[in-house]
């Protein structure tokens, strides 16, 4: 070979290896860490919003990536363990992500969210936390205090005045005793004669509650308020079979899941009702974003033969979508802290929970005005709204 002819193949084959690890980087996945209770007492809600993660990747990463470059999410099981999640969390910190999931519940996230401080955007997908303004902490669906407060605006609204609580012993049901005390005594309800009658509680893992509930159907509960999830709340239903209290019962929306409904069927009480969302009763939106935002949602499950989406998936479905868009348009090289600042500023972003303000409403974007109250109906296996947005009833 002439010597021209080499120096020219050496000059070109050092170009190409200068070159081949930027392309090789930047076909690699951007990774997302996510931890969340796909085992334990909280399966039913971590295996949806992991299901929902995938589907979500899935079509991402069929439609192009973040500009171009793929998805991945990679998801541990913390067993439902806040230890184990705080493990698991420090692990994936270890690889120093911009961005952390956290699934919860309650007590999880309060931990994983001390642990990541600044050094990574955490998003928890349970409303029962309450992260600081301007923190590194995002929270998903909307606050238990919404929720809460429009619970009892709809009992109210339906001329109950007498209701009974029960709630867990752990984190979630601490934060829904504040709340409930601190509303009750709100001109809104004290003027209409509304308090509770009966106040009690129960450990998650208790087998039967059937002393609280004669507690409280003795009482003359017209309604009582369980804001516990999972197999807590089907230990309040059969003890409500037990005692034969026939009374509506508002749940936390953690309970949403159509797995749920049907494991229930046996011993589902008249009227079980949910401050819920409008991704699950669509006849009831009228701004066109947000039902995109909900046929976008149910057709890309529908498509990946994942069956009907519930609010578990939603609840993780929009937080990923939300940042990714971030991602796109901040740049994959994004820092936690210009990602926190992207989010913090998004005012018009429509989800399948509804539209997102993060300036009106921090660290969540959504409020009351999107909740909708629901009654699970057996008969068309499905949840109908019982009031409007807000929970008023009537006109």
């Amino acid at each position: 070979m002439h010597p021209r002819h080499l120096i020219a193949a050496l000059a070109a084959a050092l170009l190409l290896a200068s070159l081949s690890p930027r392309v090789l980087a930047a076909a690699d996945p951007y990774v997302i860490y996510a931890v969340l209770p796909t085992t334990g007492g909280a399966a039913f809600l971590g295996k949806q919003e992991a299901e929902a993660l995938r589907v979500f990747e899935d079509n991402l990463n069929r439609t192009g990536g973040i500009k171009g470059r793929p998805l991945h999410v990679i998801v541990s099981d913390d067993q439902t363990n806040p230890q184990i999640a705080v493990e698991l969390m420090s692990q994936a910190l270890e690889k120093h992500p911009a961005i952390v999931l956290d699934g919860g519940p309650a007590v999880t996230c309060r931990a994983t969210g001390a642990l990541t401080g600044s050094t990574a955007l955490n998003y928890c997908l349970t409303p029962s936390i309450h992260p600081a303004p301007g923190s590194f902490q995002f929270s998903a669906l909307y606050s238990s205090d919404a929720i809460l407060a429009v619970s009892l605006r709809y009992l109210r609204t339906r001329g109950i005045k007498k209701i009974g609580v029960i709630n867990g012993t752990d984190a979630s049901g601490q934060d829904a005793d504040q709340i409930l005390q601190t509303l009750i005594k709100q001109p809104e309800y004290q003027n209409a004669g509304m308090s509770f009658v009966a106040y009690e509680h129960y450990g998650l893992t208790d087998i039967s509650v059937d002393a609280q509930l004669s507690r409280i159907k003795a009482a003359g509960a017209q309604a009582f308020i369980a804001f516990t999830t999972g197999t807590a709340i089907a230990t309040v239903l059969r003890g409500m079979q037990n005692v034969s209290l026939d009374i509506p019962l508002v749940t936390s929306p953690g309970n949403m899941s159509y797995t749920q409904m049907e494991s229930y069927k046996s011993y589902m009480p008249r009227e079980l009702l949910f401050a819920g969302s409008p991704v699950l009763v669509p006849a009831q939106l009228t701004d066109r974003g947000v039902r995109a935002a909900v046929t976008q949602f149910t057709d890309e499950f529908k498509a990946a033969g994942a069956g009907r989406p519930d609010l578990l998936a939603a609840v993780a479905w929009d937080p990923i979508g939300l940042l990714t868009e971030v991602l796109a348009k901040r740049g994959l090289d994004a820092t936690p802290e210009q990602l926190r600042t992207e989010i913090a500023g998004t005012k018009d972003w429509a989800g399948s929970l509804g539209r997102y303000n993060f300036v009106a409403t921090p660290q969540r974007g959504v409020a009351e005005n999107w909740v909708i109250m629901e009654r699970w109906d057996p008969d068309k296996d499905a949840w109908t709204a019982i009031s409007k947005p807000g929970g008023t009833v009537g006109k």
